[in-house]
This record gives C-alpha cells, sequence and structure tokens, in this order.
C-alpha cells in the first residue's frame, strides 16, 4: 500500500475522530442545555402561578374585608377573615354532607353502606400514603429532576460507548484495508 493511501486513510481516521468527539460535545450541551431551560420554565411557572393565587387570594380577602366588616381603623388580618370564612364554609359542608348522606342512604341502603365502607378505607390508605411520604421528606419536584439528571447521564454515557466501539469498529476496518494491501 502506497504511503499516500496510508496518510489519506490516517487522516480520514483522525477527520472521524475529531467529528466524532465534536458531535458527542455538542449533543451533550444541547442535553444540557435543555434540561436546564426546562427547570428554569418550571421554576419560573411556579413563581408565575404563585403570584397569580397570592393577587386572588388578596382581592378576595379585600372583598370580604369590605362587605363583611365594619369600618374601623385597624382592618383585620388574612388570617382572621380567613378563620371567619373557614367556620362558615364548613359548617355549611357539614350540614350539605349530613343531609347528602341521609338521603343516599334511604334511597340505596346496603349498597350506599358498602361503597361508604370502601371509601372509607381509601381514605385510610391515602391519609397513611401521604403521612409516609411527609415523613420521608423527599421533594417530587427535586426527585423527578434527580431521575430526569440521571437518564440524562445514562443517555450520554450510552452515546460515549457507542461512539467508542464505532471508532473502534472503523479503526479495525480500516487496519484490515490497509492489511490487505
Amino acid at each position: 500500500m502506497s504511503d499516500s493511501l496510508k496518510d489519506r486513510l490516517k487522516t480520514d481516521l483522525q477527520a472521524i475522530k475529531t467529528e466524532g468527539g465534536n458531535r458527542t460535545s455538542r449533543i451533550r450541551e444541547i442535553i444540557q442545555t435543555a434540561a436546564t431551560q426546562s427547570m428554569t420554565e418550571l421554576k419560573e411557572g411556579m413563581g408565575e402561578i404563585r403570584a397569580t393565587a397570592n393577587q386572588s387570594i388578596s382581592t378576595v380577602a379585600q372583598t370580604l374585608n369590605d362587605a363583611e366588616t365594619p369600618e374601623s381603623s385597624e382592618a383585620p388580618s388574612f388570617s382572621t377573615i380567613f378563620k371567619g370564612l373557614g367556620k362558615r364554609l364548613v359548617n355549611q359542608l357539614r350540614s350539605q354532607l349530613v343531609n347528602l348522606d341521609a338521603k343516599l342512604a334511604t334511597q340505596y341502603g346496603n349498597r350506599y353502606e358498602t361503597v361508604k365502607q370502601r371509601i372509607g378505607l381509601f381514605q385510610l390508605w391515602y391519609d397513611k400514603t401521604k403521612a409516609n411520604a411527609e415523613a420521608s421528606e423527599i421533594d417530587p419536584v427535586q426527585q423527578k429532576q434527580a431521575e430526569i439528571e440521571l437518564k440524562i447521564a445514562n443517555q450520554g454515557a450510552f452515546v460515549a460507548r457507542k461512539e467508542q466501539q464505532i471508532r473502534q469498529q472503523v479503526k479495525e476496518y480500516l487496519n484490515t484495508v490497509i492489511s490487505k494491501s
């Protein structure tokens, strides 16, 4: 095999290595940028939702304050307003639930009682699961972020392994071609 062909093959192999490395770097940067931008969007979205919710609560509190409290030099706090509103709503809901319970028991009898017991069992399961989640002190958003980062890292490692395999195959192929010449 002539030296010029060997030089050309070496040059081509070097170009393939360089291009593969560049492509891997670009892919890694794209994945990292996408993950960072996704987390930024999530955080900004939560901030916007939080601001809108606070504004809505303020509007409701002001409306309640204007409609239900006498004019005074000192306005009641949010907690006072919401405690009063909450007590009223809870009492109304309890009364409506007692009426609904009586109607359903009359209308459906034993079938209603069976469903009611199953709902009670579900409520117990839910409360236990919620208590376990709160006791573990793991933030679901942080847990999901960690899972995504792990998947990205695994994908990056996979790409790197594939790149090495391809490089090795190209090298073996070129060595075979060179040795046959």
